[in-house]
C-alpha cells in the first residue's frame, strides 16, 4: 500500500485567508496570532503577514479591552475627504 503525503503549505493558505479579511478582521486576526505566538509574537506575525507592528498592537488592545464595535462599518465615520460643497470657499 502506498503512503499518501498530506503535507500542506500552511503559510500559503494563511496568507490567502488573511488577504480575504477586512481591515478590522485583519488587525484582530494578526493580534490573536501574535498573542498565541508568545514573547516575540508581534514581530514574527508582522513579518509573516506583512502588517505593521503598531497595527497588531492596536488589535491586541482592542481584544484585551473586550469592547469591540459590532457594526457593519469597516472604518470610522467622518474620515477621508469632506464633501465638495464643504470645501468650497466663498469668494
Amino acid at each position: 500500500m502506498k503512503k499518501i503525503d498530506f503535507t500542506y503549505d500552511i503559510e500559503k493558505y494563511e496568507i490567502f485567508f488573511f488577504n480575504q479579511l477586512s481591515e478590522k478582521e485583519k488587525r484582530l486576526y494578526a493580534a490573536l496570532e501574535a498573542m498565541r505566538s508568545g514573547y516575540y509574537g508581534v514581530k514574527g506575525v508582522s513579518v509573516r503577514l506583512s502588517i505593521n507592528k503598531h497595527t497588531i498592537r492596536r488589535g491586541k488592545k482592542e481584544l484585551i479591552s473586550g469592547q469591540l464595535p459590532f457594526n457593519n462599518r469597516i472604518r470610522k465615520e467622518g474620515g477621508g475627504r469632506k464633501k465638495n460643497d464643504i470645501n468650497k470657499q466663498s469668494y
